[in-house]
């Protein structure tokens, strides 16, 4: 009897001992466990999250949905302890950590597009008064999702909460888990506020390999025009050729070290009023506290505007921007003025595009548009209206004068009206005023005219004895005006129409015909034997003055469409390139084309997309789908060393324009079950016009997952390019087979293992089987193969919810082969052999402050290399073979984020 009243008092006491729930910091899944209904522990939930903290047990009457009773029944099994007033801001930003993280991780296309997304995950959209292209626009939402809100919505339905949004029919669950934490339904869950995101990045980026190479080029390299013979040029004129100042490198110290720093602040209250303020110093310009106020003005970004959705004849969207912002359309094959290319750019997924008018703190400097723009939206129609003047960097055709005391002065070419010539856009890879390039150019221009060809006959004269073409910073002076309709007859299907002019206030482009092209572009008439097919693309640029007319402007018209039927979308868009023709005829000028098609299911979808770019199609403002960018295997990327000045070649390293193709792409992925999972699979098979090359290119990804925490992976990428004549010389054929093991640990730690074998099958060219024997290029016909492989371990760590590091080792072997690695947000291509390592922590300082810095270490051979005059052999008591080159490189990037 005394076991038990004993024991019937210690049960009487647990609740005395037993842990009470705090208010002010329980989860929601804690106040589940209080006895009350799932709808009042959410309602306590998001009383507390986003309109106060509690102060006492009563306040818990404010929560509409708790009665006395239930405050009776909470009263001995909660507490509230003492609540610091947080920021619902902050609140929300701890929610989406990850994908903020994700934002701030965005970098060349998709840059300036992530302030955007990370405004709208802080002070979400009203998901019941967003248009068509708002939710279209968001991080993987696809056309078949966006309609299925907005069927919806037209319908009369109004969507209640996050459950609901879930719940509309054709909507796929991957859709609705990338929509959810962009919109609200009833009240914002973040009051209008004053927000200010300042940014600070610091970066030291070793020069990619072809860049570098472009600037070491020598500029005096007469021993192209030697004759086949035994005997070397004397040891003063070698002393000559190879001086350090021959080069852009050495005359303009490049080897010193030079980092870039970006400076960004964006202010904006709520979602309505905007403002943000960019400098970006690249490698080699001036740092924003030695910037002059014409400069900053130049080349920082700014911008100011106004966004809201008011009631005129019906809710009506107001988008106005004043400065730096961004536009984009359709498939991007009009306009989209980003300076990056990127290739396979579908428009879906990762390769996403924000449509309409958005502001744009983007380090795009080349293509940016500066001055006023203006979009009005309804459910049933989309306008925009731009204006833009900037200056744009060029390459220019320049004139060679010699002075009275023998010196030699570079200047830009000009008209008799007064206007200069210019041949192409250019984004240059390091950026100099143009006083140090004139600087350059002068002493190249002299320093190719002081080889006296008398006293060495083998030396031919030079076709180009100066720097004739260059590129000048700030130079071209361009107003465009634009617009865009868009007419929606119907939920989900609309009709759009496009148009820009740009007006070159100072300048002409002339490209001149093939033959004159080549003489233009490369120095020693030697080499003329390198012009090819392909560079038919470079005589097809666009010039404002031509025997057919003389204008000073370019001028695109076309239209885009889309339609969404039940999970099917069709969409594409048609643009031609005003040149001889009429604007208001279609297909008398030179044309371009996108069709796509996307269907989607629970646990598949299917893409289509055909392509067909005419060759001068040259708009520079074209961002559509492709496999390769404009000018690539012409002369100027394969040989860049033969140009006037090896600077042109920054019009392909940089290009952002698409090529011209012709083409049909295939992309699907289908979750077989909850074990296999066919990934991102796709087939693209396409021709290029340059020199109707055909290709074909496939790449195929299975995941495996026995358990969810463990996953094998088995990739397959396959390319053959001129596949329609095996014989030809140009055929080549290359292999990937990557397998990796990755597993998902506890706290979204994460480590892989990867290995990765290539094969490349094709002609045998000196260059690369023999390229430090002195042989005349007559091998026989045949083929070589080149292998290579590539092992890495990935890893990430999260220490707690705030401090995490990312990295990654890597060896590989080339053999003439390229690898390429995906580095948290940029891609790397590799040397011929080597070795890496890379890691980047992110910490959260403060509930406002973040910081993420990457260190990488690097170091690789490249191809071995021997010193020498064309095809002739130095005397073997000069040590002029170098068997391997090795390089290293250490490469840091600090970003610094303050947000309040």
């Amino acid at each position: 009897m005394k076991k038990f009243l004993f024991l019937f008092l210690c049960m009487l006491a647990i609740p005395l001992f037993a842990v009470k729930v705090d208010l002010n910091s329980a989860t929601f899944a804690e106040l589940r466990t209080l006895p009350i209904t799932e709808q009042q522990a959410k309602d306590i939930y998001d009383y507390r999250q986003y309109v106060a903290y509690f102060e006492d047990i009563y306040d818990l009457r404010k929560v509409s949905s708790v009665d006395q009773p239930t405050l009776e029944k909470l009263r001995p099994l909660i507490i509230l302890t003492h609540y610091v007033e947080t920021d619902d801001s902050v609140i929300r930003r701890a929610q989406i950590g990850y994908l903020l993280q994700r934002m701030d991780a965005n970098e060349g296309s998709q840059e300036g597009m992530s302030d955007v997304w990370e405004d709208f995950l802080m002070t979400p959209q009203n998901a019941n008064g967003m248009f068509f292209n708002d939710y279209l626009s968001l991080p993987n939402v696809s056309p078949v999702d966006a309609y299925a809100v907005m069927k919806r919505r037209a319908q009369g339905d109004t969507l209640i909460d996050q459950r609901d949004l879930k719940n509309s029919p054709g909507l796929s669950f991957y859709g609705y888990s990338n929509m959810k934490n962009y919109v609200y339904y009833k009240e914002p869950p973040i009051k209008d506020r004053i927000f200010v995101d300042y940014q600070l990045k610091y970066q030291s980026t070793p020069l990619e390999d072809d860049p570098m190479a472009m600037y070491k080029q020598a500029i005096l390299r007469p021993t192209y025009g030697m004759v086949a013979s035994s005997t070397p040029l004397p040891d003063a004129v070698v002393a000559a050729i190879n001086h350090k100042n021959n080069s852009y490198w050495g005359f303009l110290h490049m080897d010193s070290y030079a980092p870039s720093v970006l400076n960004k602040v964006r202010i904006r209250y709520g979602n309505n009023i905007k403002a943000g303020i960019l400098y970006d110093s690249p490698s080699g310009n001036e740092d924003i506290f030695k910037t002059g106020g014409q400069e900053l003005l130049d080349n920082g970004k700014f911008y100011a505007g106004y966004e809201n959705t008011v009631d005129f004849f019906g809710a009506t969207g107001i988008k106005q921007y004043f400065g730096n912002y961004r536009v984009t359309y359709g498939e991007g094959l009009i306009l989209d003025n980003t300076d990056y290319y990127t290739s396979r750019n579908t428009g879906y997924g990762f390769t996403k595009r924000i449509l309409g008018i958005t502001p744009d703190l983007s380090r795009t400097q080349e293509y940016s548009m500066k001055g006023l723009a203006l979009e009005l939206r309804k459910t049933w129609m989309d306008a925009s209206f731009f204006y833009s003047r900037d200056k744009k960097d060029a390459i220019v055709y320049m004139a060679d004068s010699v002075w009275a005391d023998g010196t030699h002065h570079s200047h830009p070419l000009k008209n008799d009206d007064g206007t200069y010539q210019v041949l192409s856009y250019v984004t240059s890879t390091h950026g100099f005023d143009n006083d140090e390039l004139t600087e350059a150019e002068n002493y190249f221009d002299h320093e190719l005219s002081v080889i006296d060809h008398t006293t060495y006959p083998n030396v031919y004269p030079w076709a180009v004895p100066y720097i004739n073409l260059a590129p000048r910073e700030n130079f071209l002076t361009e107003t465009v005006t634009g617009g865009h309709l868009t007419l929606s007859p119907f939920v989900g299907t609309n009709f759009g129409f496009t148009t820009y002019t740009s007006v070159y206030d100072n300048t002409d482009f002339v490209i001149p015909k093939d033959a004159d092209l080549k003489q233009l572009l490369i120095r020693d008439s030697y080499n003329y034997k390198y012009w090819k097919t392909p560079d038919s693309e470079l005589s097809n640029l666009y010039s404002t003055k031509n025997g057919n007319y003389d204008r000073d402007y370019r001028r695109v018209v076309g239209f885009d469409w889309m339609s969404v039927i039940k999970n099917t979308s069709f969409q594409g868009e048609y643009a031609e390139l005003s040149v001889n023709g009429k604007d208001t005829i279609l297909g008398d000028d030179p044309k371009a084309v996108v069709l796509s098609s996307y269907t989607q299911f629970d646990n598949l979808y299917l893409l289509s997309l055909y392509r067909n770019y005419d060759l001068n199609f040259d708009n520079p403002y074209s961002r559509a789908f492709s496999e390769h960018q404009k000018l690539t295997d012409t002369v100027v990327e394969k040989y860049n060393y033969t140009m006037t000045n090896p600077l042109i070649g920054d019009m392909v390293y940089n290009n952002a324009q698409a090529q011209a193709e012709r083409g049909l792409y295939f992309e699907t992925r289908y979750r077989f079950n909850s074990y296999f999972t066919l990934g991102k699979t796709y087939v693209d098979i396409w021709e290029r016009l340059s020199d109707h090359r055909k290709s074909v290119r496939f790449q195929g990804d299975l995941d495996y997952r026995p358990v969810y925490q463990i996953s094998f992976r088995a990739k397959y990428k396959k390319q053959i390019n001129r596949y329609d004549e095996s014989a030809d010389r140009a055929v080549s054929k290359t292999d990937e087979y990557t397998a990796s093991v990755a597993t998902f640990l506890t706290s979204r730690d994460y480590m892989s293992f990867e290995y990765r074998y290539n094969t490349v099958w094709g002609p045998p060219y000196l260059s690369i089987t023999y390229p430090a024997v002195p042989v005349a290029n007559n091998q026989a016909n045949g083929s070589t193969q080149m292998t290579g492989d590539f092992v890495a371990v990935n890893y990430s760590h999260n220490f707690n919810d705030n401090l995490s590091v990312d990295g990654s080792v890597l060896y590989w072997n080339g053999h003439g082969i390229s690898h390429w690695d995906w580095e948290d947000i940029e891609i790397d291509f590799m040397g011929q052999k080597g070795m890496k390592y890379w890691f980047t922590i992110q910490d959260q300082l403060a509930h406002n402050v973040f910081i993420s810095f990457k260190y990488k270490y690097k170091e690789y051979q490249t191809l071995e290399e021997f010193v020498r005059q064309y095809n002739i052999a130095y005397p073997d008591n000069q040590n002029n073979y170098f068997q391997r080159v090795e390089r290293v490189e250490n490469s840091i990037r600090l970003q610094i984020d303050w947000k309040f």
